[in-house]
């Protein structure tokens, strides 16, 4: 027996709102150079969900911009 590994190359993620898009945004700084990370969303623009596309003020999130950042190493992203 070959001491063969079996690898993903390709990942579809069903959501494009912020978590799906941070997901992407993970998988896509992979050693893998030959991952492919398809992303769909019925809404026309990514990265948006509830908290980042409603037009209402009451909609509020319970965290500073400061302490979202999808890296835990680039806290200024």
């Amino acid at each position: 027996m070959t001491g063969r590994t079996n690898s993903i190359n390709s990942i579809i993620i069903v959501g494009g709102g912020a978590s799906g898009v941070v997901l992407a945004a993970h998988l896509l700084k992979s050693p893998n150079p030959d991952l492919r990370v398809t992303l769909i969303e019925k809404r026309p623009h990514f990265g948006q969900g509830i908290a980042y596309s409603a037009l209402l003020s009451a909609h509020v999130l319970n965290v500073g911009a400061a302490g979202m950042s999808a890296y835990a190493d680039d806290p200024g992203n």
